[in-house]
């Protein structure tokens, strides 16, 4: 996802695919890729770290890069099995979870598995999105059609294909507090 709020929700840090962030409201610029002479055109996710002081960017190919007070926890090193599609960190900003397109989960950090699309042996390609539960004990990925999948503590509380709806251009999600 291309823009994530600040924990207060008194501003938001948007990425580009070139890694160029961009701060606004309270959201402190901590630097970017550009700014650090690294050339990219691949980036697909940022997420800030708890206490809005840096934040992590991924790349399509799984590459993490970690800005600010950001620790690096891990990556796929660029050498994804899947493209990656998005980033996610867990609610003490101590680990962050990886989503593939084809429902792959790659948790770095304290960050846990909670199981992926592959492993339960369903095949799709249009994921576009992590969320995390409130409480980080599970998550709901994503699909581009506005399917709901539920993992550990996340609960199925519906989705568009379900309601019969038909869709192809759902870009992501926000739970509610």
């Amino acid at each position: 996802m291309g823009i994530v709020p600040t924990a207060s929700d008194q501003g938001y840090f948007l990425v580009g695919s070139d890694g160029g962030v961009f701060a606004f409201g309270n959201a402190p610029f901590e630097n970017s890729l550009p700014g650090l002479g690294v050339h990219v055109n691949d980036i697909v996710g940022i997420v800030p770290t708890a206490d809005d002081l840096g934040y992590w960017l991924v790349s399509a190919t799984g590459a993490v890069y970690a800005l600010g007070d950001a620790g690096f926890l891990g990556s796929l090193g660029g050498n994804s099995p899947t493209p990656i599609v998005g980033i996610t960190a867990t609610h003490d900003g101590g680990g962050y979870w990886l989503v593939g397109r084809n429902g792959s989960v790659f948790p770095f950090g304290d960050a846990q598995s909670f199981g992926s699309l592959p492993a339960l042996g369903v095949s799709v390609s249009n994921i576009v999105s992590i969320v995390p539960t409130p409480d980080g004990a599970g998550y709901w990925l994503i699909g581009s059609d506005g399917g709901i999948f539920a993992f550990g503590d996340a609960t199925d509380a519906g989705s568009l294909p379900g309601l019969g709806v038909a869709v192809s251009n759902v870009v992501g999600v926000v739970p509610t507090a």
